[in-house]
């Protein structure tokens, strides 16, 4: 786990100037602004073996990566209401409306209401086409918040659990990433591209 510290005490800690106001932050962003952003999993999974090894505070750790969580899901869904709002007689607005995965968050959205909200999230990949339809088709944000925010409490909080108790293992795979160096950044990348690829075929 020592990229795991160095990480915290080199950028998070240096950004922010407490580690978990930086995590937080890392969360958030990151998963707003990069679409090939890990799923929640991976950091609630991350955050409990970082607890385990006495890197991030159990509490404060916790409530950094849900209040993220829960950030991430607020903006999508007011990217929804707004930026999407405004691009709908524009050709990319028009390509992201059309797309199979929005189509079909929003027939979602329209049948099953905020059991969708609830049910998207045990699905990756389905979590911000719904987050951006809820926006899109106007569903009250206070029903949006509440609901999502006790979901991802209930899925969030058993993650970090696993990655408390199974920290020994997370850690194996990390050191395993840092012996093989480059190759392991490449490996990674190849893996997302050819993700995303065939999401991009499914969706055509």
């Amino acid at each position: 786990m020592d990229l795991i510290q160095a990480f915290v005490d080199e950028f998070l800690v240096d950004v922010a100037g407490n580690p978990h106001l930086g995590l937080f932050l890392f969360v958030w962003l990151f998963s707003v602004i990069n679409p090939l952003a890990p799923p929640e999993e991976a950091f609630t999974l991350l955050g409990g073996a970082c607890m385990a090894y006495n890197i991030l505070h159990p509490v404060f750790g916790a409530v950094a990566i849900i209040t993220a969580i829960i950030a991430t899901n607020n903006s999508q869904y007011w990217i929804g209401r707004g930026v999407l709002k405004l691009l709908s007689g524009t050709r990319i607005g028009q390509r992201f409306e059309g797309s199979k995965a929005f189509r079909k968050a929003q027939k979602k959205m329209h049948e099953k209401g905020i059991w969708a909200i609830v049910g998207c999230r045990f699905f990756f990949g389905t979590r911000a086409p719904t987050y951006l339809a809820s926006g899109f088709l106007r569903f009250r944000f206070w029903k949006f918040f509440i609901i999502d925010s006790l979901v991802v409490v209930i899925h969030a909080v058993p993650y970090m659990i696993i990655g408390y108790v199974f920290s020994a293992q997370i850690d194996g795979v990390i050191q395993w990433m840092e012996k093989l160096g480059l190759w392991s950044a490449l490996a990674l990348v190849f893996g997302i591209a050819i993700f995303v690829g065939i999401k991009l075929l499914k969706n055509n």
